[in-house]
């Protein structure tokens, strides 16, 4: 049901109306009782997004390489991203700008950093990212879109490794 909401309230973004120009930036994070070293096997390999629960399933073009693409199936909306960068407890991926990708999410240049750090209860997990409205959708509402595909993650996460 929580996929369902959030791919169709990505979806319904596409229609806004406006013009937005400069470029937003989203950082949500999340701080989980666990080693980083457990919590980075979960969510570290940008081949596998199975750990979101908006995510139905995850392909990679080449694994966690330079270069590998990653279709994302929402449960009926597909998503396509490139990794840009692969280093220890953190990656960076862009969306690929094409129509298809801006009807799911309506943002254009995104390019996101996820990362796993130590913090002083076990570690915090940062979901950063920036990019451009689409054409005809209003900065706040893209940010909103955004902000809530990284909570929906982060909150799984707090799940996955509960407080003891």
């Amino acid at each position: 049901m929580k996929k369902l909401a959030i791919a169709t309230a990505l979806m319904a973004l596409g229609g806004l109306s406006a013009h937005a120009a400069e470029r937003v930036k989203v950082t949500e994070t999340v701080k989980l009782a666990a080693p980083p070293a457990k919590v980075w096997e979960k969510i570290g390999h940008f081949s596998d997004l199975s750990w979101h629960p908006a995510v139905k399933s995850t392909e990679a073009s080449d694994g966690d390489k330079a270069d590998s693409q990653r279709r994302l199936d929402l449960g009926g909306p597909i998503l396509w991203e490139a990794i840009v960068q692969n280093k220890p407890n953190s990656y960076s991926y862009r969306i690929l700008d094409n129509g298809s990708n801006q009807k799911v999410l309506p943002v254009t240049g995104y390019v996101s950093t996820i990362t796993v750090k130590p913090d002083s209860q076990g570690s915090e997990v940062v979901w950063s990212s920036s990019f451009k409205p689409a054409a005809g959708t209003e900065a706040e509402a893209a940010r909103k879109a955004v902000a809530g595909v990284y909570r929906g993650g982060l909150d799984a996460l707090a799940k996955a490794f509960p407080k003891n």
